[in-house]
């Protein structure tokens, strides 16, 4: 199988990248109401590539974000790279925008001495593909191999092997499987893209480079495996933890870890598709991931009443920090949000202390919530800002959490010094009366538990993102509770006063307004990251470990230096609808240029 991937995707990136003109062919199917495709509809697994030409091109001006140098480089790699694997091959019969597609018939049948796998190449014609896009070699060796099928035995990558051809009309079937190559020419039922629905359809079929996976397929075939799978997870964390074998992971923890377990693999169980999907924009890469739930699923009717919105109160806040966040999630969703909620933890052996908190936080969770917007920079300044249905309940609640914690309870899962300091009204500004809290964190009994090298590990990175000591404000004017982190209360005023003003929101720098109109412009939750912090934690996590590693076996890097310009930001939203969920991850071209400056010096020292 690995040698007929190494000739379809190198073919597929060729075609892709190469210039050449190519002859016109019946124009490519486009995304509509339904598309119907040239693969059987009960395949596990499909990837598609968006028309040659097309995906060049978007791939091209994309590129020509980074620095000129890796921006050339990079490209000349991948030139030199198919140029060769595709040696005397023409590529005339392949029309500029015909879609491709790698087709993953039975996952048990991968590792057979004759995969069940096709490659559907779009082509002119049939006589055309064989003239110019296969070798003197392989032509001569073409022969009937059944009703409908040619055989043919190739090198091209290697070893030769036997590939069979069958003519579709306007596609090409490529597969090492006989049996495979008998479903494409026998009479099969195609594919349809309404049959994945509206939402995933749309993402499969508009995106550059795309994966389809049939979750009702893999339910059918594998369902029972993965039951039994979810078991064995289930009992060998139990075992573990009462054998002592996962350090640092506490029964709190441990039921936290069986309940996302547990959410993951039912989701797998309602789940009808998953789509994968990268598209090339003038603006940067968005990546997408997006799963729709049977409409009678536990899965769907959590997401039953989601309603994404713009989101808008983000672009108030204020300009200079490094990450900007928004959210809004109806009732279900917020109810399962608190079994995973991990900001406050009682003692390990604190019964009453969890039955307090879990009290408290229903308390928290009844308040009604109506959305949330913060904007922080690590380590020492932050502010959030949630609208509830009844504010002073949420802050009443909030308060006496923080209250309850006692010297062997965890907030944000590290271990407190001692009990926190409360002032209560310590602090009146603008309608808002504060609380003051004060925190001591004991980073190092935080990492007790784990093991070396992790124990260093995650003690350096605690020490980069947080203070040891911090001071929070919070409180309301009756319709929000606002949550202050600074170094001082005139500090936290200025946050406060910058957001209600409005008038330096961060809706006005033009690296947020390029990431923002890249994401779903109605949203559950959007995050933005500020590129060179991104890069900087990444990085120091990196030498964090490398240096952990005994032997010196993993290459020592040096830090990275930030970059002189505007601030870019990185964006990532969750939309929530009815039966379907989606994730984009949208990295502007912008900011791969300063990732780039900032990394690739690193990789010089290293050479």
């Amino acid at each position: 199988m690995s040698r007929f991937l190494s000739l379809a995707l190198a073919a597929t990136l060729f075609a892709a990248l190469a210039s050449t003109e190519r002859a016109a062919a019946a124009p490519a199917p486009a995304a509509g109401p339904n598309v119907a495709l040239p693969y059987p509809a009960k395949v596990p697994l499909v990837l598609q590539i968006n028309g040659f030409e097309r995906v060049r091109d978007r791939l091209g001006k994309m590129l020509e974000s980074l620095p000129p140098a890796e921006a050339k480089q990079a490209k000349k790699g991948l030139d030199d790279g198919l140029a060769h694997l595709l040696k005397d091959r023409k590529l005339d019969a392949l029309p500029k925008e015909g879609r491709l597609f790698v087709v993953v018939h039975d996952f048990a049948k991968l590792a057979d001495a004759e995969p069940a796998v096709s490659f559907l190449l779009p082509v002119t014609s049939y006589k055309e593909f064989k003239d110019t896009m296969l070798s003197a070699e392989e032509r001569k060796s073409i022969e009937k191999a059944g009703a409908g099928i040619e055989s043919m035995k190739s090198s091209a990558a290697g070893n030769e092997e036997t590939l069979y051809l069958v003519d579709l009309k306007g596609y090409v079937a490529v597969s090492p499987s006989k049996e495979t190559a008998e479903v494409y020419a026998g009479k099969y039922t195609p594919a349809q893209s309404a049959a994945m629905g509206a939402d995933l359809a749309g993402s499969f079929l508009g995106a550059d480079i795309s994966l389809y996976v049939n979750m009702d397929v893999i339910n059918d075939m594998y369902g029972e495996q993965i039951r039994q799978f979810k078991g064995l997870i289930d009992f060998a964390l139990g075992q573990a933890q009462n054998m002592g074998m996962i350090p640092g992971l506490g029964k709190q923890q441990l039921e936290l870890a069986k309940t996302m377990i547990g959410g993951m693999f039912q989701a797998i169980e309602d789940s009808k598709g998953l789509v994968l999907a990268a598209e090339f924009r003038a603006d940067g890469l968005n990546l997408r991931g997006q799963i729709r739930f049977a409409d009678d699923s536990m899965s769907a009717d959590i997401l039953k009443l989601e309603t994404p919105t713009t989101l808008a109160e983000i672009g108030k806040l204020p300009k200079g920090l490094n990450t900007y966040g928004g959210s809004k999630f109806g009732k279900k969703f917020v109810d399962l949000g608190k079994k995973f909620a991990q900001d406050f933890l009682a003692g390990e052996d604190d019964e009453k202390g969890a039955e307090r908190i879990a009290k408290l936080q229903s308390e928290l969770a009844a308040a009604a919530p109506q959305g949330e917007f913060s904007a922080s920079s690590t380590p020492d300044r932050s502010l959030s800002v949630t609208a509830y249905k009844d504010a002073p309940r949420a802050v009443d609640a909030t308060v006496k959490l923080f209250e309850g914690l006692g010297g062997s309870g965890k907030f944000s899962s590290l271990v407190l010094k001692e009990k926190p300091k409360i002032t209560a009204k310590a602090a009146t500004h603008r309608d808002f009366t504060f609380t003051e809290i004060q925190m001591s964190f004991d980073f190092a009994a935080t990492v007790e538990a784990l093991p070396e090298p992790a124990r260093e590990v995650a003690l350096a990175q605690f020490k980069r993102v947080m203070n040891e000591k911090s001071t929070f404000w919070i409180g309301t004017d009756g319709k929000v509770l606002a949550n202050i982190t600074a170094k001082n209360w005139d500090a936290a005023k200025q946050l406060l006063d910058e957001y209600l003003d409005g008038k330096s929101g961060i809706a006005a720098d033009a690296g947020f307004q390029v990431a923002r109109k890249n994401l779903p412009a109605e949203a559950s939750l959007v995050y933005l990251l500020e590129t060179g912090q991104v890069v900087t934690l990444l990085v120091e996590q990196a030498k964090a470990v490398g240096q952990a590693i005994p032997g010196g076996a993993f290459p020592q890097i040096g830090s990275v230096k930030p970059v002189k310009g505007d601030a870019t930001y990185i964006g990532f939203a969750l939309v929530l609808k009815p039966q379907v969920a989606s994730v984009d991850l949208f990295v502007p071209g912008t900011a791969m240029n300063v990732a780039t400056k900032m990394i690739a010096p690193l990789f010089r020292n290293v050479e």
